[in-house]
């Protein structure tokens, strides 16, 4: 009768490299904060508000006040 065998250890294979993480690009754009106001109130008559808000986050609070004095019916 033969002897009994035994066999080696094994290991298992060590894993792969891991792959390359690629790239990125990043751009912020263009902010442009320019406000044109041509001939805004070339034909204004009257009363007249001209208002311009620019800017990040910029609030304007106008208020405007008239007094009006008439005279109807006209006298001598």
């Amino acid at each position: 009768m033969g002897g009994a065998g035994t066999g080696g250890a094994g290991t298992g294979a060590a894993g792969g490299t891991g792959g390359n993480g690629g790239s990125i690009t990043v751009d912020a754009g263009t902010f442009d904060m320019s406000a044109n106001m041509d001939a805004t109130a070339q034909s204004a008559a009257g009363v007249l508000v001209v208002s311009n808000n620019s800017g990040p986050a910029a609030l304007i609070q106008q208020g405007v006040t008239v007094q009006a004095n008439l005279n109807v019916g006209g006298g001598p």
